[in-house]
C-alpha cells in the first residue's frame, strides 16, 4: 500500500501549489505551511496539476512581457537568493555576496532601461588645450585695451562657472 503524500493531504495544498509554482524557495514554503522540504519536491514532481504549472508558465510569459518586467521578475528572485542566504541555517556568505553582486548588476541595467544613468560623455571645453590657447590668444590681443580686457577676462570667468 503506498503512503498518502502528505502534501495533498494538508488543508491548505491550493496555496501550497501556488507558492510551488510561483519563485518561492522549498524551505520558506516548508516552513510556512510546516511540511519538510522532502515532501514538497515529491509532491511536485508527481503530484502538481500540470495544468496549475501550465496556468503559471503562461502567467509568468504575460508578467515578462518586456525587458524591463522580466528584470524586475529577475531581481524578486535574486532577492529572494539573498533572504534565504542570509537567513537560512547556514548563512551562506558566498552565496548572499554573489546574489549582492548580481542585484548591483540588475539596477544597473534597470537605471539604464529607464534613462536614470546619464552614460553619455561629458566634455569640459574650458579644460582643452584649444580653449586654452584660444583664451590665452584673446586676452594678449586685448593687452592694447585693459577695459576691454578686464570686461573679456570676466566674462570668460563668469562662463566658466
Amino acid at each position: 500500500m503506498s503512503r498518502t503524500c502528505t502534501i495533498c493531504a494538508n488543508q491548505s495544498h491550493e496555496q501550497i501549489n501556488l507558492a510551488l509554482v510561483s519563485s518561492e524557495s522549498m524551505r520558506t514554503i516548508a516552513a510556512r505551511y510546516q511540511v519538510t522540504a522532502s515532501a514538497l519536491q515529491r509532491h511536485k514532481t508527481a503530484h502538481l496539476p500540470v495544468t496549475l504549472a501550465n496556468a503559471a508558465a503562461v502567467a509568468d510569459a504575460v508578467e515578462g512581457s518586456n525587458l524591463l518586467d522580466r528584470l524586475k521578475t529577475i531581481n524578486r528572485e535574486t532577492a529572494a537568493i539573498l533572504r534565504e542566504a542570509r537567513t537560512g541555517g547556514s548563512k551562506d556568505n558566498g552565496l548572499a555576496l554573489k546574489a549582492i553582486a548580481r542585484a548591483e548588476k540588475q539596477l544597473e541595467l534597470e537605471g539604464r532601461l529607464l534613462g536614470e544613468l546619464n552614460e553619455a560623455p561629458t566634455v569640459n571645453v574650458l579644460l582643452t588645450p584649444e580653449w586654452t590657447t584660444v583664451r590665452a590668444a584673446i586676452l594678449k590681443a586685448l593687452e592694447a585695451h585693459p577695459a576691454a580686457r578686464m570686461a573679456v577676462a570676466g566674462a570668460l570667468t563668469n562662463a566658466g562657472a
